[in-house]
């Protein structure tokens, strides 16, 4: 029988403004709607399924600030706020932030709601001419969809989900309080649900530290040099493991008061290890924790086993205070669920994932030790899946219930049960690239370090040098710092992920900082006064600026061959999810008079060659739509429009390239093409580019001016 351990990971960053104490976004609350409740609660209506869900305690107060009244965030006053009152600022604002989410899963399914996206497209995005333009009645919608569509499916016939959705449209103040009310009930539902669920023995509950930091650079920043040794690190090094031990601390107590008892299990931050952290963490009696599998492979490595090694298996390193059980993450199975299956149908999904438990069922044979440690984000992938992933996870949970040759365990079942393997050394890294390049080495990275580190140095120097300071104030300052450490602001830091709301993220950075120096009557530093974000949301997206004739021979035959294009970097396009096994590096897209040109670059520049089963996907979405499925031999699927095939040319090596004729896209020369790219195993899209709106390329009728957008 084959053992396979499930974590989900729970997070959001600890948005609490520290002067008003309101959120500054309202994450939280919305996937308290969509996430945190569902997921367990389908664990719970099973006879045999077990889970592992690891909740940040920073999460669990933010959930509980939103459960007791006591914090609210500004999409939720202007959601309460009576529609007839709102100012002509107001309504602004709502048409400007309240269509915060994907729009083919969330706004398109919801007529209602993708009307109103429409309109305010039709305006331009100009959001004070759609206020001129539309009623109090469009603003009232907009409201009560801007919230009902983060409902998950799992609450669709409770009420006042269930006649709200039936509605549709039209709706009154009366039903907007039913609204915020029945959000209210699931919202202070979450945590009883985690609770009564382990304590039936269903699911495991485990943490993080508290406010998410990356423990080894907590520890020492040094770190970071173990698989980088030529990073380029802040100016002044932070080695301040008292503060690990902390955030580690903190969270161990608020396991204690929230659910009892003493907290077994840790998915460190973004699966961050270290030899600096893990003493740290056995200290408070942890039993286990986990990280990636290429962790995994650097940690045999170093303690000198020879090539290979498996991530299907318990392992134990040693600490002075004891040993800890180490996970490490299949991210290839891992991924699948939270990269790929969002673009399947359901079923064939499942399917796929059940087949690949069974090949590893095959591998693994008798090995009574063996287990599948399948561990990813537990919310942020669902708003890619049609309807939240309800269809996609009723059939996979009913599969792994029902299936006789699968068991599902905890992580405590696991470490508990299973003989484990020794491993001597561990090499610091984390679930991305088994390194901490997201969060240091960037020039916004290491400031941000460096202003931490003041601060660090400012709260020490002020202790010593006042005993008898307002106790109060100097644990608002210690919060605030604690805070700062998290590993959030830093995601958000640096060219590895742009988005809309880099601003807010930099700004709240900055602000803990400063209460730092308010609360402690100290000046606040000019430094932190000035955004540290360079606010390019898209430099991942260049202009083409030039006429491009490639060669279409799968090698960039020269420097300048594609010198002019368009390029799209996928490296630095993620957004708040990241995959593991991603192929592609940067997507290129240019033209000439006659042809349409597009390059595909890889991560590995054999990834074509070592992997022969691997096609590229050219999909055209607009003005016609279309697949092209390419293997370097020949050209495996076309659109029906494609009458003449030697309108496609092809070359895969290195990397993909390939041209199709003006033509066959514009007759008249030119327009605006929508394409995206992707790579296909077994006729299905593993990896798609870009996840959501699709690149827009606009060519004049003599492919002289071109112009982009996203």
């Amino acid at each position: 029988m084959l053992r396979v351990a499930f974590l989900w990971h729970m997070h959001q960053p600890f948005y609490g403004d520290p002067s008003s104490g309101k959120m500054v976004m309202p994450w939280v609350r919305l996937h308290c709607l969509k996430d945190y409740y569902d997921l367990p609660a389908r664990v719970g209506r099973l006879d045999n399924l077990k889970m592992t869900f690891n909740l940040v305690p920073s999460l669990v107060e933010q959930i509980e600030l939103y459960s007791n009244g006591t914090t609210s965030d500004r999409h939720l006053d202007l959601t309460s706020k009576k529609t007839d009152d709102l100012t002509r600022e107001e309504k602004a604002e709502i048409y400007k932030s309240f269509f915060s989410a994907n729009i083919k899963t969330m706004i398109e399914p919801h007529s209602r709601y993708h009307r109103l996206y429409q309109k305010l497209a039709d305006c331009g995005f100009d959001h004070e001419f759609a206020v001129r333009t539309g009623s109090n009645q469009d603003i009232r919608d907009l409201v009560v969809w801007s919230n009902l569509a983060w409902v998950d499916p799992f609450f669709f016939k409770q009420e006042p989900f269930k006649s709200l959705l039936a509605k549709g449209e039209n709706f009154s103040e009366e039903d907007k309080g039913r609204l915020i009310e029945g959000q209210k009930k699931i919202i202070a539902d979450v945590i009883p649900c985690y609770k009564n669920l382990q304590e039936q023995g269903k699911i495991e509950v485990s943490m993080t530290p508290y406010f998410h930091p990356i423990l080894p650079l907590l520890c020492d920043t040094d770190s970071a040099r173990e698989v980088l040794p030529s990073i380029t690190l802040p100016r002044n090094r932070f080695v301040h493991p008292e503060d690990a031990e902390r955030q580690i601390g903190l969270a161990v107590e608020k396991y204690r008061s929230v659910f009892g008892g003493d907290l077994n299990g840790m998915w460190p931050s973004e699966g961050s290890i270290s030899e600096g952290m893990a003493p740290l963490v056995a200290k408070f009696g942890i039993k286990w924790m986990a990280s990636d599998e290429q962790v995994l492979y650097g940690s045999l490595a170093k303690s000198g086993h020879a090539p290979g090694g498996s991530p299907h298996a318990v392992y134990r390193y040693g600490t002075e205070h004891g040993h800890l059980s180490l996970f490490f993450r299949d991210h290839a199975l891992s991924d699948r669920i939270g990269f790929v299956y969002s673009g399947w149908d359901a079923d064939k999904a499942v399917e796929d994932f059940m087949g690949h438990l069974r090949h590893l069922d095959d591998l693994l044979g008798d090995n009574p030790n063996a287990v599948v440690p399948v561990i990813l984000d537990g919310e942020n992938c669902w708003e890619y899946y049609d309807r939240d992933g309800d269809d996609f996870l009723n059939l996979l949970f009913d599969r792994l219930e029902r299936d006789e040759s699968i068991e599902t365990v905890t992580m405590s079942e696991a470490a508990e049960k299973l003989q484990p393997i020794d491993l001597p050394r561990i090499r610091a890294g984390s679930w991305i690239n088994h390194n901490f390049r997201i969060w240091i080495g960037h020039a916004e990275d290491n400031t941000a370090w460096d202003l931490l580190y003041d601060a660090r140095q400012a709260l020490s120097r002020f202790k010593n040098d006042n005993p008898d300071f307002d106790a109060d104030r100097l644990a608002r300052a210690e919060k605030s710092l604690m805070i700062a450490e998290g590993s959030d602001w830093n995601w958000w830091y640096g060219d590895e992920h742009r988005g809309q709301h880099n601003e807010d993220f930099d700004r709240l950075y900055r602000a803990h900082l400063s209460a730092v120096y308010s609360e402690l009557d100290l000046e606040i530093p000019r430094l932190l006064l000035t955004p540290i974000s360079s606010n390019l949301p898209e430099t991942f997206l260049t202009e083409p600026d030039g006429v491009v004739s490639p060669q279409l021979d799968g090698l960039l035959t020269h420097y300048y061959e594609w010198l002019g294009a368009g390029k799209f970097d996928c490296l630095k396009a993620g957004g708040a999810a990241h995959r593991v096994d991603q192929a592609v590096s940067a997507i290129y897209y240019a033209s000439d008079v006659d042809r349409l040109y597009f390059r595909i670059d890889f991560l590995d520049n054999r990834f074509l060659v070592d992997n022969p089963s691997k096609q590229v996907q050219l999909e055209i979405i607009s003005p016609v739509s279309g697949v092209f499925h390419i293997s370097r031999e020949r050209l495996e699927k076309q659109p029906e429009w494609l009458d003449d095939i030697d309108s496609l040319k092809f070359g895969l090596d290195e990397i993909a390239e390939f041209g199709l004729d003006r033509k066959v896209i514009f007759p008249t020369g030119g327009g605006e093409l929508y394409f995206k790219i992707g790579i296909v195993e077994d006729g299905k899209v593993v990896e798609l580019w870009p996840p959501s709106d699709p690149i827009r390329f606009l060519l004049s009728d003599r492919g002289e001016e071109i112009v982009w957008d996203l």
